[in-house]
């Protein structure tokens, strides 16, 4: 009985050896100026099979996670603060591969109301419950969306000219056309705003408050792009369904608009598409693929997660208010 039981403990052991040894670890810990952030989400993806993987940081600001060999990128994002991103994270066999850091303040996080509903969302919990539908069975995305960040941040794959727009951009903050009241765009219109869709059989209208000029219209009643579209800072959007998931195309931008707050430019060369994916009552999915050949060497993505705001509304929003924005005077 004693041998048996020393053989079969021999056995547990030598499996979680040989386990260990065929995986690595990724450990760090994250703070900001002020000390640990705890509770802070950190993706952790594998380049080659694009898995993620969540952890999330302890009392001590300090994640761990369990994972095969490869080489990963981590990122982490909170209200008031800097998209954090280690890429290229090699890990071994056996071995562990540290990703510690101090995530800096986000640039608008000074500025009155700016992240004020990424705040409100991150004390919230969004309902559970299965997703609406319409009377033809299609999901209802309609409801008031709290924005999110961008889950996966990518390297910018920046064509020679457009990265030294980019690095002009980011020097004057200022110069950020939502600073001067004028259109944050397509790309940018979940990343702070509150956002309120209603959806009919043949149009999809998005409402969002604080980013002019607030509204944007999807049309899905199968017409496509018109010729010769005069170029604009929301383009032009027609969509269709992909089973559950509603893909709006999106085109005829001009070149004025930025597609983050870094600064990264466009051109009218710019084709936008969006998949939205309601999965529950309280959670929306969005996948943006950027394909504009006039600034990037490729198409590049921006993926959020949404969360329905119950009780919240659309408010009246006015820029031009309090448009000298002084705190950005270069």
């Amino acid at each position: 009985m004693r041998a048996a039981c020393l053989t079969a403990a021999i056995t547990v052991l030598s499996v979680i050896v040989f386990a260990q040894s065929e995986t690595g670890q990724i450990r760090g810990t994250l703070s900001s100026a002020r000390g640990p952030l705890v509770g802070l989400e950190v993706r952790i993806k594998n380049t080659a099979s694009e898995q993620v993987q969540i952890a999330q940081t302890s009392a001590s600001g300090e994640f761990i996670a369990t994972v095969v060999p490869g080489t990963y990128d981590v990122s982490a994002a909170q209200a008031g603060y800097a998209a954090f991103v280690r890429r290229q994270v090699v890990v071994a066999r056996g071995a562990t591969a540290r990703v510690d850091g101090v995530v800096a303040d986000s640039p608008n996080a000074g500025t009155p109301g700016e992240i004020f509903f990424l705040y409100q969302r991150a004390e919230r919990r969004p309902p559970s419950g299965p997703t609406p539908r319409t009377t033809d069975g299609k999901p209802d995305l309609s409801g008031v969306w709290y924005p999110g960040p961008d889950l996966d941040p990518e390297a910018p794959p920046f064509q020679p000219e457009a990265e030294a727009v980019a690095r002009q951009h980011a020097a004057r903050l200022g110069d950020d056309p939502r600073a001067r009241c004028l259109p944050s765009g397509v790309v940018r219109m979940h990343a702070l705003d509150l956002a309120k869709f209603v959806q009919t059989p043949t149009l999809l209208v998005m409402l969002v408050e604080g980013s002019s000029p607030g509204t944007r219209q999807i049309f899905l009643d199968g017409r496509g792009h018109p010729k010769d579209l005069q170029p604009t800072w929301l383009g032009h959007s027609v969509a269709t369904w992909d089973g559950d998931t509603l893909v709006i195309d999106t085109v005829g931008f001009n070149d004025k608009g930025w597609l983050d707050m870094a600064g990264r430019p466009q051109t009218e060369q710019l084709h936008v598409i969006e998949r939205y994916r309601r999965p529950s009552l309280g959670k929306m999915e969005l996948e943006i693929t950027v394909d504009d050949p006039g600034a990037y060497t490729r198409p590049w993505k921006v993926r959020r997660a949404l969360d329905l705001a119950v009780g919240e509304e659309i408010q009246e929003y006015v820029c031009n208010e309090n448009n000298k924005t002084e705190h950005f005077v270069n």
